[in-house]
Formats: C-alpha cells, structure tokens, sequence
C-alpha cells in the first residue's frame, strides 16, 4: 500500500535513540577535530591587504599596489581618518585636506581620492558612508587611535563593505592604529595607557587577517617583548573568554616597514623588521618565548607559520 504523503511521520523511540546518538557521535568528531586542528591565520581569500608599522608612509608602494590590483591609472582611493579623532573634526568641517589625501592628489597626481570622517556609530549604517567604499579600488586607514575605528563602525554597513572590497580583489591599507585594527585580536585598544591588552572592551579588531594580533612602532618604542603579554593573558584579562592566546600568530611591526598580506602570505618592505611570535615553537617553559624576526624582502606563510618556500 502506498504511504500518504500528506500525513505526519511518527518515529519510534528506538529511532528516536539512535538519531541522537548519531548527533552526540558526529558532534564529538566535531570537537576531536576542532582541538586537532588549531584555527588557522589566514588573510582574504581575495584582496591584498598593506599594513604598515608607522611612521613615514611609503605612498609610493602603496599606489603602485593599489594600480596593480585594479588595473587603473586612475584608482579611486578612500581615505578613513576617522582614527584621528576630535582633532581632526574642525578641519573636516572646513573643507582642509587631510595630509594624505593633499599628498596623493598634488604630489601623485590622482584625480580620485576622497575622505570618510566620522565618530559617530549610527554613520557607519548611512549609505553616504559605505557607498564611498563600495565605489572604491583601495581603502587606507590612517594613524591615531585604533579604537575610534572600531566603536564606529564594528558589526555596521562600513565594515560589512570593507570585506566586499576585499572580495571584489581591492586593496584594504592602513597604518599604525589602521594596521592594529586588521587583526583579530586588536592590541592596545585603550584611549589612555596603549597597553598591550587595552581596556578589555576594545580587542577585538576588522579580523580581515584571522586568528592573529598586530603591534607596531616596535623598534622605535622599544616593543619587541610586548606582544608576549597576549599569550600570558589570563581569561579574566580577555574580552572574549573564548579565546585561546596561544593559538595566535603575533606580528610586530617597525616604523617605516610594511607587510603586503595575500592570503596566508605576507612580504616584508621597507627599512625595519617584523617581528613574528609563534606558540607553536615555544614549548612549556615561558622564559623561552620570543620571536623570530623577518627583514625587508622576505615572505612568511602564516598559516604553515614558517619562511615561505621553506
């Protein structure tokens, strides 16, 4: 007799059973694998992402990477100062150019380059707002303090149009606060002491780069051991609870120095060091952590955390 599709099915018990033992089963597999396989560091699957310590920025690389990824003479470049602050509101308001903007427009010669400026979370959601990023080939970050970005623009529109200019194989920038921001976890996210740690209300980041931590000026504010604080964190010392410290990849950066993150690869530029701490080699004894550093020229596989090619 043919079954009557259009009555309800009842499962016996026993059926019942084992349906949930096959859930516990696959769940445990789950979280057996899970502990296995630690999360990987892992940049854009699209996109190039050109982070940089601080200091002097190299315009010059930076617009040459931004024409490579877009194929244009002529990219349409957004600049986000919105890290700088109230200093910077009166002359947004009066119409002053800011630095970056004046030197890509008169010394370069690019004919499109506009600023986004706000302080205000509820912009983050406007369409004058991230319609700029969705017209654009390149975004950069400027200086200042990281946590004017996120209180902005965390979980709203602007950010959600970041990760599409990235999918869209543009180019994400910043620099100093606007590198810090790119990680997962956030360093330094505070607006009055800068420790490493921050304020426990402000480390979490854009995560276009997963399951790792940026820190800059390093040489030249003498940081080199700082980033060790974040793997020695306790749980009550975290925003997220969650998160394990010793599955992340930290990253130190100098001033005047760059690393151009495709996917799990980074590049090292200009005239400093990068400074890479990597859990994975330290072992059980904390006075043997430190880090490993990367000169100018040299690429990293974040993922594999090892010398690319090696």
């Amino acid at each position: 007799m043919r079954k009557d599709e259009s009555k309800p099915v009842f499962f016996s018990a026993e059926l019942k059973r084992r349906r949930v033992m096959r859930s516990l089963v696959l769940l445990g597999t789950c979280l057996v694998l899970g502990a296995l396989c630690p999360a990987k560091t892992i940049g854009p699957e699209k996109g190039v992402l050109y982070i940089h310590g601080g200091g002097s920025f190299n315009a010059q690389e930076f617009i040459d990477l931004v024409k490579e990824a877009s194929g244009k003479e002529q990219p349409v470049i957004c600049i986000i100062t919105t890290p700088q602050g109230k200093r910077r509101e009166a002359d947004y308001e009066r119409g002053v150019p800011f630095r970056l903007v004046d030197t890509l427009t008169r010394r370069f010669g690019l004919e499109h380059v506009d600023e986004l400026y706000t302080l205000r979370r509820v912009d983050g959601d406007k369409p004058e707002y991230y319609e700029k990023i969705d017209r654009a080939d390149a975004v950069h970050m400027s200086g200042g303090n990281q946590c004017f970005l996120t209180d902005a623009f965390l979980g709203t529109e602007v950010l959600a149009a970041l990760h599409r200019l990235l999918a869209r194989g543009g180019v994400v920038s910043g620099s100093s606060a606007g590198a810090q921001v790119q990680s997962s976890f956030m360093t330094r996210g505070d607006y009055t002491r800068r420790k490493i740690l921050g304020d426990k209300k402000h480390q979490k980041g854009f995560a276009f780069v997963e399951n790792a931590a940026f820190d800059v000026h390093v040489e030249e504010r003498g940081r080199e051991l700082d980033l060790l604080e974040l793997f020695r964190a306790r749980k009550s010392e975290l925003q997220d609870k969650t998160l394990k410290p010793l599955e992340l990849l930290g990253i130190g950066i100098d001033q005047g120095t760059a690393i151009t993150v495709r996917k799990s690869t980074l590049q090292v530029s200009g005239r400093g060091q990068v400074y890479i701490f990597n859990p994975e080699l330290w072992g059980e004894n904390p006075d043997k952590w430190g880090y490993e550093t990367l000169q100018p020229g040299n690429a990293y596989d974040m993922n594999l955390r090892r010398i690319a090619g090696k």
